[in-house]
């Protein structure tokens, strides 16, 4: 009995570990995403973001699985949990374009809050007053950072809210199918959705990189396949409510990047709304652990 308590524990640790190299791989991928945003095309980031995590799941999960990597009971939630989160990296993207990434990823952690409403609006879910407490504190939250007289009061911070919606309705697509698909399917079939869609639009807009932005462009994808990796691998080892809430230590790493590479320093007022937004999203988390943690797949 002790022996499996230990063994319990050191699962459950080794996947907090996981998933906190995970929001590092993330912060990462969003810095040289932001930093590429001045030369080259949003939807070319973003294929690099899918093409090299679709290859990274293919070439590990590929030879032991082989076709039943893409099977799946409900093939066109997938396809749209795709669609929704290939949008939410390419909004994103954009905000981070226009705006300092710290804000822009601030106002898009607003999703759990997002989520809990769209429960109580469209799933009749009931929550207690405390989860209403968490719910105004992030809305408060964005509403201090794209304050008049801020400098984000533009349209550009619409981006990340929309970012924020599609998550939170990926999140509640994605707590139908985690029961019935292993997670690395259903990595694997966003990714898919991601790099189709993604490689299409190249026709449209691509700009030919030269050897350092083609190597910068796979390094944001190798970080992000990176971290779909360690995050497929915490879930193997920890149940989703208990990584759930460190989704959020990416607000962190992107901060301490953010001023690193940029020189942009949250201060203020601003600083205090990017602490009630993951103050707030982060309670609405830990209170609703089931339909938010599902969406770490």
């Amino acid at each position: 009995m002790v022996d499996a308590a230990h063994r319990h524990r050191h699962r459950n640790g080794r996947g907090v570990a996981l998933a906190i190299a995970a929001t590092l791989m993330f912060a990462g991928a969003d810095t040289l995403s932001k930093y590429l945003a001045g030369n080259y095309p949003v939807n070319q980031i973003a294929f690099a973001r899918y093409v090299v995590p679709l290859l990274l799941v293919a070439a590990i999960y590929g030879p032991r699985r082989g076709i039943a990597l893409v099977r799946a009971q409900h093939p066109w939630l997938q396809v749209l949990r795709g669609l929704l989160l290939t949008n939410c990296t390419v909004t994103i993207v954009l905000a981070m374009r226009m705006m300092p990434i710290a804000e822009a990823q601030a106002i898009s952690f607003i999703h759990p809050v997002l989520l809990t409403l769209i429960a109580v609006v469209f799933l009749r879910e009931r929550v207690n007053p405390l989860v209403w407490l968490a719910i105004t504190m992030g809305f408060c939250g964005v509403l201090l950072i794209v304050r008049p007289g801020g400098g984000f009061d533009t349209p550009a911070a619409l981006l990340p809210l929309i970012m924020a919606l599609s998550y939170a309705m990926y999140q509640a697509l994605t707590r139908h199918v985690t029961a019935r698909d292993p997670v690395a399917n259903s990595m694997f079939f966003v990714m898919l959705v991601g790099a189709t869609v993604t490689g299409f639009s190249l026709m449209f807009s691509y700009k030919w990189p030269n050897p350092r932005g083609g190597l910068l462009l796979g390094c944001a994808g190798l970080f992000s396949g990176t971290g779909h990796f360690c995050m497929i691998r915490a879930l193997e080892s920890a149940p989703a409510s208990r990584l759930a809430p460190v989704a959020y230590v990416q607000v962190l790493w992107v901060i301490l990047l953010g001023a690193w590479v940029f020189g942009n320093i949250p201060v203020g007022l601003t600083l205090l709304g990017i602490a009630m937004v993951v103050g707030g999203g982060l309670f609405a988390t830990v209170a609703r652990p089931a339909p938010v943690a599902a969406a770490l797949v």
